[in-house]
């Protein structure tokens, strides 16, 4: 399945060498689900707890039908489009019809790789919600803040640049406070919720922001995506890989792709770090005199925020300074 803005494209695939498909474009809400459904029942002779529905995970408009497709018990996969388009060849031509035949081939290729799509819980997707919210604010207030500093300092003597930078400034204001009140929004949404024990846990951390913690508890749907740090490293753009052929060694290197927002966010709480967390300051400026580049050793900052936030996950105990492991003692 393809899903676009006002509908969505689906394939039906019974078998690999299929050359003859049925296809069908529908409209991308419950009216149209539900006629999907019905179509669906007459093109098929597959039994319908056999069914696999398999799309891109193309966020808002891939959850409707998602979340329509899980309250009916029917198996829904949500792969990453990037995936689907590098096993899915050399292709001349796209439309959406096109695109839907791939998703369904590649489906049935790789079967062994399905992963059942599972919601997130209330909590989490209005954090979702609001965090988006936010960041659109936020845009917008650096674009004003920005435009308005500019042409004050290029055009300071004029009455019309006094004009737009005055109202400039009193947009800026209401934004800040539609900033402040979304982010209360979302503080009272996790301190009511089963979010909070996480959310304490991870701003026990030096270093680590608010909304760096509300971010990681909104990716990795409350900590239940991912099993270990080293998956959720190479998902923020932070785990190292070699980057070797033949001859040619050079190193480790950080893959590109990465979830943007997080990585940002963790570069900043890593570069905040590097400043007030007492033991991470003492291991920044100790790489830093061997000859290490900042830039290695702040991604090795928020590789050690990563282990700890995930360390403190696991074990539900806040993070503790200068902590002393008993079993070391004893061994020594």
């Amino acid at each position: 399945m393809i899903f676009q803005k006002n509908k969505f494209d689906v394939t039906i695939l019974e078998s690999i060498k299929q050359k003859s498909f049925s296809q069908e474009t529908f409209e991308n809400e419950e009216k149209g689900y539900k006629i999907f459904l019905k179509w669906l029942s007459k093109q098929s002779k597959i039994k319908r707890d056999e069914w696999l529905f398999c799309g891109e995970h193309t966020g808002l408009y891939s959850r409707g039908l998602s979340n329509f497709l899980f309250k009916k018990n029917l198996n829904i996969w949500l792969e990453n489009p990037l995936q689907i388009k590098c096993c899915s060849g050399i292709k001349r031509a796209k439309t959406d019809r096109i695109d839907s035949q791939e998703i369904a081939r590649y489906a049935m290729r790789y079967i062994d790789k399905f992963t059942a799509y599972k919601p997130a819980n209330k909590e989490v997707e209005a954090l979702r919600l609001l965090s988006s919210y936010r960041n659109r604010l936020v845009k917008m207030k650096v674009m004003l803040e920005v435009s308005a500093k500019e042409m004050r300092r290029v055009i300071s003597h004029n009455e019309t640049s006094r004009l737009i930078f005055d109202d400039s400034n009193r947009e800026i204001e209401r934004i800040k406070k539609r900033i402040d009140a979304i982010e209360n929004k979302m503080h009272k949404t996790i301190i009511t919720s089963e979010l909070k024990r996480n959310y304490l846990l991870i701003n026990s951390i030096k270093g680590v922001e608010i909304i760096t913690a509300v971010s990681m508890i909104i990716h990795t749907n409350n900590f239940t995506s991912f099993e270990n740090e080293r998956q959720l490293a190479c998902y923020c753009g932070c785990a190292p890989f070699p980057n070797e052929s033949g001859t040619m060694k050079k190193g480790d290197r950080i893959s590109r792709l990465a979830n943007n927002e997080l990585k940002v966010l963790l570069t900043q709480c890593a570069r905040s770090a590097a400043q007030y967390n007492p033991e991470l300051q003492a291991y920044f400026q100790r790489k830093i005199a061997e000859g290490k580049s900042h830039r290695l050793v702040i991604n090795n900052i928020r590789n050690k925020l990563i282990q700890r936030i995930f360390a403190i996950i696991k074990s539900g105990i806040p993070y503790m300074e200068n902590y002393l492991n008993p079993f070391t003692n004893t061994a020594a």
